[in-house]
């Protein structure tokens, strides 16, 4: 099983939100993408083993890229970071069909918790998160709670 993230920029945004999902999943697991020709390229390969895709769009010229290839994702559980917060980027970006939308902007401690929570309800008969699914583990709502105090603490 893979998680997808997908953000043309290793700066800024997208290695922050890069941090917040490496603290709920293996590295092993999560499938970094910094081009949108090698991300649409793995999207058209099968998608047996895909759940979740993590998805930065910094700019506009970016979010359009993104609903170019729409058709891709559409299997798959999106949480979507958009470049602002106005009328029209969240209409394109609602395109994608996404499970959630966070902006660039944000401490992520919202992606941190979705993201927990879908791989707690999506995943509980797997070994996804970096520890079981007990009390304290990040799958956990109190590990949720406990890796959302600690990211807190570092922003």
């Amino acid at each position: 099983m893979s998680v997808l993230f997908y953000s043309a920029s290793n700066r800024g945004a997208g290695e922050r939100l890069n941090t917040v999902v490496k603290a709920f999943v293996h590295k092993e697991e999560i499938e970094d993408f910094r081009t949108m020709h090698k991300f649409s390229q793995r999207l058209r390969e099968p998608k047996h083993d895909l759940d979740i895709a993590i998805v930065v769009a910094d700019s506009k010229e970016e979010l359009e890229k993104l609903v170019a290839i729409s058709d891709l994702l559409s299997d798959i559980r999106v949480i979507l970071v958009l470049p602002d917060k106005a009328e029209k980027t969240i209409g394109k970006g609602h395109a994608l069909r996404p499970r959630f939308l966070s902006y660039v902007d944000s401490n992520f401690l919202d992606v941190a918790a979705v993201l927990s929570k879908m791989l707690a309800n999506g995943h509980s008969d797997e070994s996804f998160t970096k520890k079981d699914h007990g009390p304290g583990s990040p799958g956990s709502e109190e590990g949720a709670m406990s890796k959302r105090r600690s990211l807190r603490e570092k922003s």
